[in-house]
């Protein structure tokens, strides 16, 4: 009976381990915050992951139709978990706040950002443009995990004249 128990003991500590995985859900709210009209952002429910989208003034134009733009220096989108709930105005400040804190932080390496732009008219008079954005080919990639998306979808932003 000793050998049994020894036995199963020993199957019991060298068990096969998956490892702590730890794998972003990227489920955000449907809404795309801006913080003036080239940083966009969305959260998920409790306000602790957030994917943001920073554009150049030439991206969100008036000009109907596609554009696509490749993920640079000057477009970039960066992932973030927090260990809690960031404020609405998070992302507005000039020097984010201490805390919450940013337990992780993923940029992306590559894609490119679609915007299908359609102005909105009232009285034959564009009031405003709503921008569908997605990002295809979207690849977060650090020393550690890479995150791949063939196509995200960002979202839709109004934006009124």
């Amino acid at each position: 009976m000793k050998k049994l128990t020894l036995l199963f003991l020993t199957f019991s500590l060298f068990s096969c381990n998956d490892g702590n995985f730890d794998i972003p859900a990227f489920e955000f709210t449907t809404t795309v915050n801006t913080c003036g009209e080239y940083i966009l952002y969305k959260t998920n429910s409790n306000s602790t992951e957030a994917i943001v989208l920073t554009l150049n003034p030439t991206n969100l134009g008036t000009v109907e139709g596609e554009s696509s733009i490749t993920i640079s220096t000057d477009s970039s989108v960066i992932y973030r978990i927090f260990n809690n709930g960031i404020e609405s105005n998070y992302f507005c400040q000039d020097i984010p706040p201490a805390t919450p804190v940013v337990v992780k932080e993923l940029i992306a390496e590559s894609g490119t950002i679609n915007i299908l732009t359609t102005a909105n008219l009232t009285d034959s008079i564009v009031t405003s443009y709503t921008y569908e954005i997605s990002i295809s080919n979207l690849l977060f990639n650090d020393l550690n995990e890479r995150i791949f998306f063939e196509n995200f979808d960002f979202g839709i932003l109004d934006i009124s004249l």
